[in-house]
């Protein structure tokens, strides 16, 4: 299992940023993966919360069953995806107070398997790379 993270302050408070990024249906509006989140369970939102999400992935387009495992507010969600098959989506964002702003921190940990368990080393920079660019997008979207 691979261990990357990406952070970002981001000017705004930490109530805000979490309650954005707490609900995964806003996040084909910055992480561009997602092409499309739909919630499927009920209110409330938090640990058991599911969504069904259309995302994109290196040569293909897959619907993935993604859950939230661990909900903190206003300090971290964590979330576990099923699809797709072969690097499934597992994770946590931590949120915390950064003088005026918040620190958002993301920790992917993809579960890889088949030919993208050979290829971990080389997956690690871009995702790296990816979640960085993601971070960036919520910074420019939230700030303006």
């Amino acid at each position: 299992m691979i261990d990357v993270e990406a952070t970002t302050v981001i000017d705004r408070p930490v109530e805000a940023v979490f309650a954005f990024v707490a609900d995964l249906e806003n996040n084909p509006k910055w992480e561009s993966n997602f092409i499309q989140v739909e919630r499927v369970s009920p209110e409330p939102l938090g640990v058991g919360t599911v969504y069904r999400c259309v995302l994109r992935v290196p040569g293909q387009r897959v619907t993935s069953r993604v859950e939230i495992t661990e909900f903190v507010p206003n300090q971290r969600i964590s979330f576990r995806g099923d699809q797709p098959a072969s690097a499934k989506p597992v994770g946590s964002i931590t949120f915390e107070p950064h003088g005026n702003g918040t620190r958002v921190t993301t920790l992917p940990r993809p579960e890889m398997r088949g030919i993208f368990k050979l290829l971990e080393p080389m997956m690690a920079g871009y995702i790296k790379r990816s979640n960085a660019k993601h971070l960036h997008n919520l910074k420019t979207l939230l700030e303006s």
